[in-house]
């Protein structure tokens, strides 16, 4: 009897400890603050791409698109992508009129709120 309520609580227990070990991994929302600044009147459009900092960059494990029309795109384009904590590689295209510019960064989420300055870029 008393092993029956020892097994009662060491299995939950074991399957706790190793869902607390594996949630780090697991995707959640991250927070992305895309920051156009003063040239958000010329963006209409901005794509994003991250690749995991293990893979190489061109192994992209989320991308996603804004389309503006001219002078509707905000100073900041809040993003939400569900990827777990870590390392990554974010590349990050403009178009500002018929200019296309590229930024390409190294960050890290852990769940907090990320902002990726691009105001400098695209003048």
């Amino acid at each position: 009897m008393d092993r029956r309520r020892i097994a009662r609580f060491v299995i939950p227990a074991a399957a706790l400890a190793v869902a607390a070990a594996l949630a780090p991994s697991w995707p959640r929302g991250q927070t992305v603050h895309y920051v156009l600044g003063d040239a958000a009147p010329l963006v209409r459009e901005v794509d994003a791409r991250w690749a995991d900092g293990r893979g190489s960059e061109g192994d992209w494990v989320r991308e996603v698109s804004f389309r503006y029309a001219p002078g509707t795109a905000p100073r900041v384009i809040t993003h939400t992508p569900r990827l777990p904590d870590g390392d990554y590689t974010v590349e990050v295209e403009v178009l500002e009129g018929t200019a296309r510019s590229v930024v390409r960064r190294r960050t890290t989420l852990r769940g907090g709120v990320t902002s990726i300055d691009l105001d400098a870029v695209t003048r």
